[in-house]
């Protein structure tokens, strides 16, 4: 089981995002709004999620950049023969 893990994890999302393509509000809206105009709801939409999706990898980015440096810290102060409480 452990090995098919990785496979099946992948596979489960990509099958439950299929499913779901948009929020009721943004499917009623987009169909209901003229899409060609700039300033659209329907753009509106699209700019916002962006906008929180690369919050999210600039959080989880910072989050492993510290995780990370911490790590080569620790083994840099092994090395030279620091005692790690």
């Amino acid at each position: 089981m452990k090995r098919c893990t990785p496979l099946l994890v992948p596979l489960a999302t990509l099958l439950m995002t299929t499913t779901s393509w948009a929020c009721p509000l943004c499917k009623d809206s987009v169909p209901s709004s003229d899409a060609q105009v700039p300033g659209g709801v329907p753009g509106g939409f699209n700019t916002t999620i962006y906008f929180m999706l690369g919050a999210l990898f600039c959080v989880i980015g910072m989050i492993t950049m510290t995780l990370v440096r911490g790590a080569r810290g620790t083994a840099a102060a092994r090395g030279r023969g620091f005692p790690l409480k």
